[in-house]
């Protein structure tokens, strides 16, 4: 199994870059769907994804810079199926639904298509509030991997979540937000080690990880941390 990067904060040649997240798995799914419908299209034309081949949207929370693409995907195709959590509001689902997307709400982990899974929302706290994030998990060749969009209710609740849901004992890869940006290098170093002790094998912060994050990373995981950014195909 494949995904593609289509939308992140850092684009190879060609592409544009996008303050949001999304990728494509499998040639079907789309995970979020980044900042803005021009730059997410443009990148989709020139990584030839066509729209008509997609089945599915899961988006990991409404916040804008993982939802921006939508609405100019659901005009392109029409009746597809758009995964999204109890906590996104009642007026984000009707416009999914007038836009003619067949709206799910992911109330417990669902297997949306063959060994890909959509964990149904993790809740988390951040300045004194109750937030709520979905993320995909992939059962491919060569393990369980995660894919994060912004990991808001932090990324090893979101990993715990995905592991005892799936009943797996160790990860092959963890890919997205890691939502690191503006930790110290011991509130990161802590996340490292936690995750290596989790067995996540490979891993991939993009988006809202932050620069030091990906140097730290890069830094511990030596040859298995990925360099991800738009354009990036990841084999799972």
């Amino acid at each position: 199994m494949y995904v593609k990067v289509l939308s992140d904060n850092k684009a190879r040649r060609g592409l544009k870059p996008d303050e949001g997240f999304s990728c494509l798995v499998d040639g079907k799914i789309l995970f979020d769907t980044g900042e803005a419908s021009t730059s997410l299209v443009e990148n989709m034309d020139r990584m030839m994804v066509p729209t008509s081949e997609l089945e599915g949207v899961v988006l990991s929370s409404e916040r804008w810079d993982h939802t921006g693409g939508l609405w100019e995907i659901l005009k392109r195709k029409k009746g597809l199926k758009v995964c999204v959590g109890p906590s996104f509001s009642e007026k984000f689902k009707k416009c999914v639904e007038e836009l003619g997307g067949e709206l799910i709400v992911v109330e417990e982990p669902i297997e949306i298509s063959e060994n890909i899974f959509v964990t149904g929302e993790i809740k988390g706290r951040e300045k004194g509030e109750d937030i709520f994030e979905q993320a995909l998990v992939i059962k491919g060749d060569k393990g369980l991997s995660v894919i994060a969009g912004c990991s808001r209710p932090g990324i090893m609740n979101v990993l715990s979540y995905a592991r005892d849901k799936m009943g797996a004992d160790d990860m092959y890869m963890v890919f997205g937000g890691f939502h690191l940006d503006g930790m110290n290098r011991d509130e990161i170093n802590t996340v490292i080690s936690d995750m290596k002790a989790l067995g996540v094998k490979k891993a991939g912060p993009t988006h809202c990880s932050g620069e030091k994050a990906r140097r730290m990373f890069s830094g511990q995981y030596h040859d298995d941390f990925v360099p991800i950014k738009a354009g990036h195909i990841i084999h799972l």
